[in-house]
C-alpha cells in the first residue's frame, strides 16, 4: 500500500513538472511571454481579403501560440505618428507598422521609446550604415515566385501574349514584374509579355481598365500584383474568359478561370515578429529579408492543380508548366538557381533583349 502511495506521488509530481516544462520553456520564459503587449499599426483596411487580412491572421496565430495581448489599428497618412505614439505611450511592447508610407513615422516615434521594439513590415530601415536599435524592418523579394508565374504563363498561353499589373512603382515590385518576364521569356521563346501600374493597390475600376486594355491587345493570361485592386482585373478577364492570376487572395469561387495564388506572407512576418520577442531574441537593428525560402512568399500550388484539373482549354499544358516550376522551385530553394533582383521598372523590350 506504501508503495503505491509513493508511486501515485511521484507521478503526480511528474505531471506538475511536465505541465510548467512542457509547453515552450520554462516557467519564467512563459510569464515573460504573456505579459507581452503588441499593436499593429497598418496603413490600409482590415477585411480586403487580402494582405491586411493575412497579416491579421497571423497576428492571430502568434497571440494564440504566445499568449500576448494584440491590438490592431487602422490609420492613415496624416495620422501615421500620433498613432504611433499613442501605442507607445499605452505601453505596448512591440509596434508593428506596414509598408514604406509609415516609416519616417516609425523611426521618429521610436527614437522617443528606446526601450519599445517596433517593426517595419516591408521598409527600408538599417541599411548601410543606417541603425536603429530597437527596429527590426524587413522587405519581400517575391522575384523567385512571380519567375515561376510567368514561366507557367509562357507555358499555357495560347495566344503568346500575357500582362502583369502592379499597384505602385517600388522596388520590390518591380523586380517582380521583371521577373515574371523573365521566366515568361524563358518558357517560350515566342512571348510578348504587356506591363502596367494601376497606380494604386485599392483601385478595382483602374485596375479593370488595364486589365482590358491587354486583352484588347491579346492577352490570354493577365498576372496580377496589385493588392485589392485586383478584383477589377479579375472582373475583366471573366467577361473576356482568359486566365488571370493574382497573389494572396483567392477568386477561383466567382470565376473559375482564376489560376492560381502566389503568397505572401506578411502575416508570417508579424508572427516571426512576436515569437522573436517572446523567445527573448529580438533583432532589433538588422534589415530582413522575406522570400521564398523563408515563407516571405510561397507557391499555393493547390490552387494551380485545381485550376489544371478542372480547366478543359488550358490545363494539360499547366499540369506540365507546373511540374516543371516546381523543379525550378526547388533549385531556388537550394541556392542552385538565382532570380535576379532587377529593380528597374519593369519593360518588355529590355528583358527580351537580354
Amino acid at each position: 500500500m506504501k508503495k503505491r502511495v509513493l508511486s501515485s506521488l511521484l507521478i503526480l509530481l511528474l505531471m506538475v513538472s511536465l505541465a510548467l516544462t512542457g509547453c515552450g520553456g520554462s516557467p519564467e520564459e512563459s510569464e515573460e511571454a504573456e505579459g507581452l503587449k503588441v499593436a499593429a499599426i497598418v496603413n490600409q483596411k482590415f477585411g480586403d481579403n487580402g494582405p491586411m487580412d493575412d497579416l491579421a491572421s497571423g497576428l492571430d496565430r502568434a497571440a494564440a501560440d504566445f499568449n500576448v495581448e494584440v491590438k490592431k489599428l487602422e490609420s492613415s497618412q496624416e495620422s501615421f505618428e500620433e498613432d504611433i505614439r499613442a501605442m507607445s505611450q499605452a505601453g505596448y511592447d512591440l509596434i508593428i507598422t506596414t509598408f514604406p508610407y509609415m516609416t519616417d513615422a516609425t523611426i521618429k516615434v521610436s527614437q522617443d521609446f528606446p526601450d519599445t521594439m517596433y517593426a517595419g513590415i516591408f521598409q527600408f530601415i538599417n541599411l548601410g550604415d543606417t541603425s536603429y536599435a530597437n527596429i527590426w524592418d524587413t522587405e519581400f523579394h517575391g522575384e523567385g515566385a512571380f519567375y515561376l508565374s510567368g514561366y507557367m504563363a509562357g507555358k499555357a498561353t495560347q495566344t503568346d501574349r500575357i500582362g502583369i499589373l502592379i499597384g505602385g512603382e517600388e522596388p520590390s515590385p518591380n523586380a517582380e514584374g521583371n521577373a515574371f518576364m523573365m521566366g515568361a521569356k524563358e518558357a517560350n521563346p515566342n512571348i510578348t509579355v504587356d506591363f502596367a501600374y494601376v497606380g494604386s493597390y485599392e483601385d478595382p475600376a483602374k485596375a479593370k481598365e488595364f486589365a482590358k486594355a491587354m486583352i484588347a491587345k491579346g492577352c490570354d493570361f493577365i498576372q496580377n500584383d496589385a493588392g485589392a485592386s485586383n478584383a477589377g482585373s479579375v472582373e475583366a478577364a471573366k467577361e473576356a474568359g482568359i486566365m488571370v492570376a493574382g497573389e494572396i487572395t483567392d477568386f477561383y469561387d466567382s470565376y473559375d478561370g482564376f489560376v492560381g495564388i502566389i503568397g505572401i506572407g506578411f502575416g508570417n512576418n508579424a508572427y516571426a515578429a512576436i515569437e522573436a520577442m517572446a523567445n527573448g531574441t529580438y533583432p532589433g537593428g538588422e534589415h530582413g529579408i522575406m522570400d521564398l525560402a523563408n515563407g516571405g512568399y510561397f507557391m499555393d500550388w493547390s490552387t494551380y492543380e485545381r485550376f489544371a484539373d478542372n480547366n478543359a482549354v488550358y490545363g494539360e499544358a499547366l499540369k506540365t508548366a507546373i511540374e516543371e516550376a516546381k523543379a525550378l522551385e526547388t533549385q531556388m530553394m537550394d541556392g542552385s538557381f538565382v532570380v535576379e533582383f532587377d529593380t528597374e521598372v519593369p519593360n518588355w523590350e529590355r528583358i527580351k533583349g537580354m
